[in-house]
């Protein structure tokens, strides 16, 4: 094969896989989950009604329950109120002391730490990622092959850049798992 044919040939495979991998972040992006009843964009609705995270049940969704909890901790309380439907884990809206979300889920909790750029965007990271959003951005994000929406509402540090991991903070998010 001549080098024209074969670096068209590789052009034209970049060029498909570029597409097929717009049109999947597209599709997720939109913040759907398995459900077409569940959308988070600046807050969480079920069927395109907001959820009240103070109330005990989604309106509307006879087998939802939301669980409320909180955590006294050095740095103050944390609250988080855990939704569920027919028992399974669905969504969960946090207000930490602390610059870290973490997905309370059956078997694990996965975290990210979160610290503020210069330029005013949110840095999400672990030991083995990292992510960039803004503040009231939908991001989506894979823990060990689970797909979630994440949307941070709220964030203020308030501690020194040189503390130590976790940091005192300010953050309210919440967070949609998708199938």
């Amino acid at each position: 094969m001549s080098y024209r044919f074969k670096k068209a040939a590789l052009l034209q495979g970049a060029i498909i896989c570029f597409i097929a991998a717009c049109s999947q972040n597209a599709t997720y992006n939109t913040g759907n989950s398995h459900d077409s009843e569940w959308l988070l964009t600046d807050a969480l609705y079920y069927n395109n009604k907001p959820v009240n995270w103070q109330q005990r049940r989604v309106n509307g969704c006879s087998t939802c329950l939301i669980q409320k909890d909180s955590v006294l901790q050095p740095e103050g309380i944390t609250r988080f109120n855990t939704l569920y439907k027919e028992g399974e884990w669905i969504a969960m809206q946090e207000q930490s002391s602390l610059n870290v979300i973490r997905l309370k889920l059956p078997l694990h909790t996965p975290y990210l730490y979160v610290e503020q750029l210069a330029n005013g965007e949110l840095k999400l990271f672990n030991q083995q990622h990292t992510y960039k959003t803004k503040i009231g951005e939908v991001i989506n994000i894979t823990f060990k092959k689970q797909l979630f929406s994440i949307v941070i509402t709220a964030f203020i540090l308030q501690d020194e850049k040189s503390a130590p991991l976790p940091r005192r903070a300010k953050l309210n998010y919440t967070a949609l798992k998708l199938k």
